[in-house]
């Protein structure tokens, strides 16, 4: 009876190990070494007491029922179906300001970084868009140190999450490379137009633009300082989720236009990506009105081309023209 009581002390303890709490949120379909590795911790640590973890998620065994959202450590994590998401920008620090951009994982990954989150888009092949025709996981850090070696951490963390999270569920996909998986960069480049090989490539209506690497990545910006942030948004990244209402363009019911602030232009796309939505604004402290101000001939043709290059590496369609 002692070695009993022993044994199911022991057990009780091992419960409060940071290891243990991982593996019992979010459906246990966390990744416990990658999310440990966020909070300084290893699978041999063995006080949890400042470990915090929990969660809203019920059993997760597929598409009807995958939705879970947990704190496990340093780190917020969220699974949703690619339809159904709410929460692509709540976590993130996505502003309008043009300093934060989304930054590519790379290695074949459809994801990227912004500030202290990360994101990675799953296409199910055979899901139907009534069950989700795909998936997305994020993970955002409470505390967030941006050195490369961290970014790392937090790249192969919401990569392993999509992985678990789509074999766990049977979502046929195609993974990105682990092994080629590297850190992503710290944040955008700001260079002479010219020079642009990234987003930016070839646009040329300002003398200097903000980019990153031109890698396949649900949400991508390029900055012509100065005048316009062009951004593309894919999935539920387009705004199509249920959160909005107003239009599957963006808020729009159109697939192109122009009003005060906004101009924009969307694509179709395959599967989780969905409608490639396109949009082109003033950059922040611009006072600056298309209605009175309207985009001129060479702000047109590098919003156009900005949208063309990015449907193209996404294979969607020809995005659809600005009205005259």
């Amino acid at each position: 009876m002692a070695f009993l009581v022993l044994l199911a002390g022991g057990y009780g303890f091992w419960l409060q190990y940071p290891a243990a709490k991982v593996g019992k949120v979010c459906s246990g379909i966390l990744p416990v070494s990658e999310i440990l590795d966020l909070s300084g911790k290893s699978r041999l640590s063995l006080f949890g007491s400042s470990f915090e973890s929990g969660g809203d998620s019920g059993e997760v065994t597929g598409p009807a029922d995958l939705e879970a959202h947990c704190r496990a450590g340093n780190a917020q994590v969220h699974i949703e179906t690619a339809t159904e998401a709410t929460t692509q920008y709540g976590i993130y620090t996505f502003q309008k300001e043009d300093d934060v951009l989304p930054v590519p994982l790379g290695a074949g990954w459809q994801g990227f970084t912004a500030g202290s989150g990360a994101s990675v888009l799953l296409n199910c092949s055979n899901w139907t868009v009534r069950q989700g025709s795909g998936i997305l996981a994020a993970v955002s850090l409470w505390d967030f140190d941006n050195t490369g070696d961290k970014r790392l951490e937090l790249a192969r963390a919401v990569t392993k999450v999509a992985r678990n999270v789509a074999e766990k569920v049977g979502c046929k996909t195609k993974f990105g490379s682990d092994s080629g998986l590297k850190s992503p960069a710290a944040g955008a480049d700001t260079k002479p137009a010219g020079e642009a090989s990234g987003t930016c490539e070839g646009l040329s209506s300002t003398a200097e633009v903000r980019e990153t690497d031109a890698s396949v990545a649900p949400v991508e910006e390029c900055v012509l300082v100065g005048d316009l942030q062009l951004r593309a948004e894919y999935g539920p990244f387009s705004d199509r989720s249920r959160g909005i209402v107003n239009g599957k363009y963006g808020g729009h019911d159109t697939p192109s236009g122009v009003d005060r602030s906004t101009a924009w232009t969307a694509a179709t796309c395959q599967g989780a990506q969905g409608v490639g939505y396109y949009h082109a604004s003033p950059v922040d402290g611009s006072d600056r009105k298309f209605t009175s101000d309207p985009l001129t001939k060479e702000e047109r043709a590098d919003f156009g081309h900005f949208a063309e290059q990015s449907a193209a590496r996404h294979g969607c369609g020809a995005p659809a023209s600005l009205p005259s």
